[in-house]
């Protein structure tokens, strides 16, 4: 090994390769004996399957004036009592490679190697996936980091969501009461009545709030078609108009809420990542819990319906696994060992009438077989582990 560069998250590995001392390539585990030092490592990637679920949470909260609002404005279809209900809205299947930790190999490099040969080059990635041999000649341009950031959900304070909502059931709710007492005083054989007036501030019943924002509703209503139908009779510009009319629109709006209720809508996300296996092909495994009441819930939790992943092998790798049976020899070197993925339908099942399906490829699922010992240019997929471009050299 010449020399070590590090550009971004890429290694670049510069070793020298000639006809004479060619490289040997060969699996390792915990049980493998090391024969040398000089070499370097690389592993092939398995498909990790993403799954992100997005959930909307509806905070439903009653109006004041509910229980009025049939009678006083018609009106059938309100919030009748505090709730939080919890609704799927999407579901989204994607993949990412990583480093599989069955699938790690060691490149032994030849004992002699001349000085005059052209010296290749590895590439490598920072989780040491390998990428392909490059020209010493070719330019070097650092690969930025592919790591994605998840967008977080972006939530309105508890003052910006909370702070309007039925304002105006802030207004007055006292008033004066005036009551007329009279009095009958006997002056010797006469009968005088004297009348006082006592005035108290009596709070307001919740059907006497509710009758006057009706009221108010419909005086609005009132406004908003004197206002249209031009009976003030004054030349109002376009601009003027739209914005009274806007504001009546929003005033409006907020007294309906008195008596229909509000519905508040968050937004959230969760992330579930799931590795297929060989053994667990065609089979339905339980990812988390879902409940209208409560939202995702953990898998050892009660109540809740259990959301599973299901994988199947579409088979486009049958007929090389078959190939490769047949024509496999005992090989005392290699060269470079690379995937085949397979072509796998990823389902996940929220119940029984509810699917989101996709297709994708899944390395672990493919085919691993390896290039002869030849001074090769190759290029390999980041993301399965594929040969993407060869050349003989």
């Amino acid at each position: 090994m010449k020399k070590m560069h590090l550009a971004s998250v890429i290694f670049l590995i510069f070793i020298a390769v000639t006809a004479e001392a060619q490289i040997n390539v060969f699996h390792i585990d915990n049980e493998t004996t090391p024969p040398s030092r000089e070499g370097i490592f690389y592993s092939l990637p398995r498909t990790v399957v993403k799954v992100e679920v997005k959930i909307d949470r509806i905070e439903n909260y009653k109006g004041p004036y509910a229980e009025f609002a049939l009678r006083l404005l018609g009106l059938k279809n309100v919030v009748s009592a505090n709730s939080i209900n919890y609704k799927i809205s999407d579901i989204t299947i994607s993949t990412y490679p990583e480093p599989d930790p069955e699938q790690y190999y060691f490149i032994e490099l030849g004992e002699q190697i001349s000085k005059r040969d052209q010296a290749g080059l590895f590439s490598l990635s920072d989780a040491g996936l390998i990428l392909g041999t490059l020209p010493e000649t070719g330019s070097l341009n650092a690969i930025p980091a592919s790591g994605q950031n998840p967008q977080q959900p972006i939530f309105e304070s508890e003052k910006e969501i909370f702070g309007e909502l039925f304002k105006y059931s802030a207004d007055v709710s006292i008033f004066e009461k005036v009551d007329t007492i009279i009095r009958k005083i006997n002056i010797d054989t006469m009968m005088v009545e004297r009348q006082y007036y006592k005035r108290t501030m009596v709070e307001k019943s919740p059907e006497q709030k509710a009758k006057e924002a009706a009221e108010f509703i419909s005086k609005i209503k009132d406004s908003r078609f004197q206002l249209i139908s031009g009976f003030q009779e004054v030349n109002y510009n376009r601009e003027t108009l739209e914005y009274m009319d806007t504001q009546l629109k929003s005033m409006e709006k907020e007294y309906m809420k008195l008596f229909t209720g509000i519905s508040v809508h968050k937004p959230m996300a969760f992330e579930f990542k799931y590795i297929p296996v060989i053994n667990q092909i065609n089979t339905e495994i339980p990812i988390f819990k879902f409940s209208g009441s409560e939202g995702i819930i953990d898998l050892d939790e009660s109540g809740g319906a259990v959301v599973t992943i299901k994988i199947q092998r579409v088979g486009n790798t049958n007929t090389v696994s078959a190939y490769l049976k047949k024509a496999e020899k005992k090989m005392k070197t290699h060269g470079f060992f690379y995937r085949i993925p397979e072509l796998g339908r990823v389902t996940v099942k929220l119940d029984e009438n509810s699917q989101k399906e996709t297709q994708c490829l899944i390395s672990q699922l493919g085919v691993i077989t390896y290039l002869p010992v030849n001074k090769w240019k190759v290029q390999f997929y980041k993301e399965t582990g594929g040969i993407k471009t060869l050349e003989l050299r």
